[in-house]
């Protein structure tokens, strides 16, 4: 856990931000870093033309009531801050929504790590726009923690999803601190992806060496899919294994200026049952 020095946190009140708040603090005592929360004051949003002279009524009140709210909203959360037991900072930026998630990536690049909440059901378009920010734009890895799945702990089991692809290549190397102290992580090959495979390029016990020389307790299955998608496959291993942490390559592609995920990334959010640890 040395390598750990600063784990970032998109903060605000939501059950699940806050499980990732009381997550960060655990991982954060583990490895002697501190947490560096980031909460938005939300601007709403008044488009400025040459014709408007000045700013109507009812936009001024909303953007009042906003600040009025955040302004709640922190002094609550500098509470909670207040009482962690490691070291900890908590700052705040006041933007627009279509804003957040490219300055949450600016900030998350200073940090060796982050971890957001995810709530459960249909993502907003800001969560949908901090995931994305943060993964790909950051350059840092990234720990999603559902509403519905509380961490007090470093993980102690820990499933590997691997398909041989750069991004899970990536994954693997981010989640070192973790895999090494967990008591044991378990290697998982979708018997759907290696069909795609010849021989030469299934590299899975290639990777499974290079984890044991790195000292992480680790064994391999090959998982059959039955006709589910990847995401399944991986979830339900993980509840078979006992795993609380699922890491996973994060797939992506820009298009027409937005990013669009991969199905199998897609798919593991919209499941939201365990912890999941991304890099791209």
């Amino acid at each position: 856990m040395a390598d750990i020095r600063s784990i970032f946190v998109p903060q605000d009140e939501s059950p699940a931000s806050l499980n990732a708040l009381a997550f960060a603090e655990s991982l954060a005592g583990a490895a002697g870093a501190q947490v560096i929360g980031l909460m938005f004051g939300l601007v709403p949003y008044y488009p400025i033309s040459l014709a408007t002279v000045t700013a109507p009524e009812g936009w001024i009140h909303a953007q009042r009531q906003a600040s009025d709210e955040a302004e709640g909203t922190e002094a609550r959360l500098r509470g909670m801050y207040s009482h962690l037991t490691v070291a900890n900072e908590l700052r705040r930026v006041d933007a627009f929504e279509q804003e957040v998630g490219r300055i949450c990536a600016r900030r998350a690049r200073a940090a060796d790590l982050t971890i957001m909440g995810w709530e459960e059901g249909p993502a907003s378009d800001l969560d949908r726009s901090l995931f994305e920010h943060c993964l790909f734009d950051s350059g840092r890895p990234l720990i999603v923690l559902p509403s519905l799945r509380a961490l007090r702990a470093p993980p102690q089991r820990i499933l590997i999803g691997w398909n041989g692809s750069r991004e899970a290549v990536r994954a693997v190397r981010e989640a070192l601190p973790l895999l090494r102290r967990a008591r044991l992580a378990r290697l998982v090959v979708v018997e759907a992806e290696r069909a795609d495979m010849s021989e030469a390029e299934d590299d899975s016990d290639a990777i499974f060496g290079h984890l044991e020389r790195h000292g992480v307790a680790i064994e391999s299955k090959r998982a059959p899919s039955h006709g589910r998608d990847v995401a399944t496959v991986l979830a339900d291993e993980a509840d078979q294994f006992g795993a609380t942490m699922i890491v996973l390559g994060g797939f992506g592609h820009m298009r027409s200026g937005q990013w669009v995920l991969g199905n199998a990334t897609r798919a593991s959010l919209a499941l939201s049952r365990h912890a999941m640890f991304f890099a791209n």
